[in-house]
Order: structure tokens, then C-alpha cells, then sequence
């Protein structure tokens, strides 16, 4: 996942706030740098059901075809 698909998914750093427990700073932070941190793409990948995944997780779709 990208920080644009966190941010598309959300539709603000507030919803982000109140539905993930994690600063908005956080998710204007990784919109700045590009990337989201491998261990929130997993904490954000069980808070959304999969909805969002991990780039981690899509390799290993990829690969297991």
C-alpha cells in the first residue's frame, strides 16, 4: 500500500486518527516521504479486513499465483 491509498481509503488524517489509533502526523509523515512503514501496512491491513493490503502481502500472492 502507498500513502495515497491510506489517505484515498480514509478520506482525511482525521478518520485515519479516530479509525486506526494513530496520529494523523503519522500519515502526513509518509505522505512526505513515500511510503508507509512495514509495520503499520500490517497494522493497517488487519484494520481494514484486507481492504488494504501490504506490498508484503501482494508479493506473496503473486508468487503462490
Amino acid at each position: 500500500m502507498t500513502p495515497d491509498d491510506v489517505y484515498k481509503y480514509y478520506k482525511s488524517t482525521y478518520r485515519f486518527n479516530k479509525q486506526t489509533g494513530m496520529s494523523h502526523r503519522s500519515l502526513i509523515n509518509w505522505l512526505r516521504w513515500g511510503f508507509v512503514p512495514e509495520a503499520s501496512q500490517y497494522k493497517i491491513e488487519r484494520l481494514t479486513n484486507g481492504e488494504l493490503k501490504t506490498e508484503w502481502s501482494i508479493k506473496s500472492e503473486a508468487i503462490q499465483g
